[in-house]
């Protein structure tokens, strides 16, 4: 259980299926697939994006400890959306007729739908998601979306299809950003208080963009409140080489070497990175 609650692949490909499903639900409610080819790729399309995108936010938020994040769920909401929308409208407009001028049926088509809308999902949670770079986002979005597609021809329901292509598509961002981060913060949360909680260790991805640690709902990792403290508790960034933790309550700086440890409210957080990456250029 320990293993499940600290996997962000488990949260990804779990939150990334709701949406799906979700997604496949709405659609069939909505009877689309007896519209327009417009309504059925540029709307569906869209549901895809908009609840894939949100699940995935709410899967991050839960995943650092947050109970809800209302301001990254409706970001990726509306990207998701927007870029769904433009990947059904692009298929349609421009994949199908390339498609058919160079034989190929509707299979084409919709593989070109899925990938656009799975890269709107990537570029989507990038928003959400500390130091996950936009083009790496975007890029397993669509990977995801391709794949995604591929799976969907072996299951016959459409609903049971576009959960498995979200569980696909949050399932290949949460593995590229472990694949192509530099360092990160390992970071071991502890129960406090009498709580049902167990303790659990996650992963946060450094980069130029600090990582923000605290109780307050703007914290990128919340955690246990502390006496007498600021809602906001430090920062931690990563500039060249070099990790750097900034304490909000003193404003001083400090560097932090590789494998170094430090406690922080409930959790202890240690600098982690990959060790080709480290030696000298």
């Amino acid at each position: 259980m320990k293993i499940l609650l600290s996997s962000k692949y488990v949260y990804f490909a779990g939150f990334g299926a709701i949406g799906g499903l979700l997604s496949g639900i709405i659609y069939g409610v909505s009877d689309l697939d007896n519209s327009s080819e417009w309504a059925s790729w540029i709307i569906g399309t869209g549901f895809d994006g908009l609840f894939i995108a949100a699940l995935l936010a709410v899967g991050q938020a839960r995943y650092v400890g947050k109970s809800f994040d209302s301001k990254s769920f409706w970001k990726a909401l509306l990207v998701g959306a927007i870029g769904g929308m433009i990947g059904g409208f692009i298929a349609l407009m421009i994949g199908f007729p390339i498609a058919e001028s160079l034989g190929g049926g509707t299979d084409a088509g919709r593989f070109l739908g899925w990938t656009l809308g799975g890269a709107a999902v990537g570029f989507a949670v990038s928003w959400v998601v500390p130091n996950l770079k936009r083009v790496t986002a975007s890029l397993a979005g669509a990977a995801g979306g391709f794949f995604g597609c591929a799976l969907m021809y072996l299951v016959s329901a459409l609903v049971a299809a576009t959960a498995t292509t979200g569980a696909v598509i949050g399932l290949v961002i949460a593995f590229a950003e472990a694949a192509f981060r530099h360092a990160w913060l390992e970071v071991t949360i502890r129960p406090s208080g009498l709580s049902l909680e167990k303790e659990r260790t996650i992963t946060v991805s450094l980069g130029d963009k600090p990582v923000l640690f605290g109780c307050g709902a703007d914290a990128d990792v919340k955690l246990a409140e502390m006496p007498n403290a600021q809602p906001q508790y430090a920062k931690v960034f990563l500039s060249g080489r070099t990790v750097t933790l900034l304490d909000l309550a003193t404003e001083k700086k400090r560097e932090l070497a590789v494998d170094e440890g430090f406690d922080l409210a409930n959790a202890r957080l240690v600098v982690r990175t990959k060790s080709v990456w480290m030696k000298p250029a």
